[in-house]
């Protein structure tokens, strides 16, 4: 009843499950399964739908906005993602995006991503090895620089305090 049958748009296949969904300025992603979709549009019928990468996110909740790209962990590392497409930003420690993400261990429960704009970082946060219940490390990106630095954390969660920008 309070969305008109009109508005309603398949994205990719049915089959494939759908991890996250985030706005950039004008489009929607849609991370699923098989890939990464942008709904595009001003109104319906108007919507459409492309498939821009075929990259599967492996973390969802690690898929943050962040200077109005998105940041995430796929299975090809730290992915940044844009209107145009996707590009693999964590080729100087994917030996240590190996580490966890190759033990066969559930790491995506305990994997999270911040948008830390004051700072110009995504940070992701992540387990190190089998039977860490929360995440013991973190990797964080400068966007500018394009940098990585580790940290060793034990945490569960965390945000950016709005009134005062600080993590």
């Amino acid at each position: 009843e309070a969305v008109p049958i009109e508005n309603f748009i398949d994205v990719g296949p049915q089959d494939a499950e759908i991890k996250r969904i985030l706005a950039l300025r004008d489009n929607l992603f849609v991370l699923k399964d098989d890939g990464i979709y942008v709904v595009s549009g001003t109104s319906a019928p108007d919507w459409s739908v492309r498939l821009i990468d075929s990259t599967r996110i492996i973390a969802p909740d690690s898929a943050v906005v962040l200077n109005n790209q998105i940041y995430c962990l796929t299975e090809q590392g730290v992915t940044r993602v844009t209107g145009s497409g996707a590009a693999v930003i964590s080729r100087g420690i994917e030996d240590e995006i190996d580490a966890f993400t190759n033990q066969g261990f559930d790491y995506a429960s305990n994997t999270f991503g911040i948008a830390y704009e004051n700072d110009r970082a995504y940070i992701m946060f992540a387990p190190t090895k089998d039977g860490d219940t929360y995440s013991t490390q973190a990797f964080r990106y400068n966007i500018f620089e394009r940098t990585w630095s580790r940290w060793e954390y034990n945490v569960t969660c965390g945000m950016v305090k709005e009134s005062d920008s600080t993590l």
